[in-house]
């Protein structure tokens, strides 16, 4: 259950670090990263909560 939470909650400031780095750039590069990072967070997210449920 450990490694589920932790999945959950990387998963949830992932998303807020990807967030603010694709709102507040301006670099296309960076909104790029930003938004893959999104999804990878997303992923990561749905992993950790599909087994883990606060």
């Amino acid at each position: 259950m450990k490694k589920y939470k932790i999945s959950a909650i990387l998963g949830t400031i992932l998303m807020g670090i990807c967030s603010f780095l694709a709102c507040i750039s301006n670099n296309i590069a960076l909104i790029n990263i930003g938004n893959i990072g999104l999804l990878v967070s997303i992923g990561i997210m749905s992993y950790g909560f599909s087994n883990w449920q606060p």
